[in-house]
């Protein structure tokens, strides 16, 4: 009788914690499946770019940004983020001087730079966005997946230099700096 009682118990215990686990489930499900609106910028997070000047690696940040995140399932999802141009950082001081003149940035002309997403769609890897990035008054279209992370998201991409006419008065064929640039984005909540 005594081990009939133990068994009902354990198979009593067996279910509450198999109610458990499902319970936990359906709420991280929802909570992944519930929109999320995240402001950040760059005292939290990372605007990064990369590519090659004279066969050598660089690498630099953005060292001013913001970006506002509204993330579906929301009905009207959208990301949109400005940047100061004169906050790109190499570590090289000849480098940061160049991207502030007139062939490069521009920024006396054009001090900030800003992407609008017009898509957002969610898929198995994240969300997959389409938009408008605007530099030196030039804009184009760009897309990019923005992947869930343990502490935020993150996201990489590349754009022709050239077609913002970024150094196009002294490098238009790309001899010394690279024509694509990747850039990432590392969001943390």
């Amino acid at each position: 009788m005594k081990k009939l009682r133990m068994k009902k118990l354990r198979m009593k215990k067996l279910g509450v914690q198999k109610v458990s686990v499902f319970f936990t489930l359906i709420f991280c499900l929802c909570s992944y499946l519930s929109a999320e609106t995240l402001d950040t910028h760059s005292d939290s997070s990372t605007l990064s770019f990369s590519g090659e000047h004279a066969g050598r690696a660089f690498k630099g940040q953005f060292k001013t940004w913001k970006a506002s995140l509204v993330l579906p399932p929301d009905a009207n999802p959208s990301i949109v983020a400005t940047f100061d141009l004169s906050s790109a950082r190499t570590g090289n001081a000849l480098y940061d001087e160049t991207l502030l003149e007139e062939d490069w940035f521009n920024v006396a002309k054009y001090p900030k730079g800003k992407f609008t997403s017009t898509a957002i769609e969610q898929t198995e890897k994240g969300f997959k966005v389409k938009g408008e990035l605007t530099l030196r008054n030039k804009t184009q279209v760009l897309e990019f997946v923005l992947t869930p992370t343990k502490n935020g998201y993150s996201a990489e991409w590349e754009i022709d230099r050239l077609q913002f006419d970024i150094g196009k008065d002294s490098d238009p064929s790309a001899e010394w700096v690279s024509q694509y640039i990747q850039l990432t984005l590392a969001i943390r909540r």
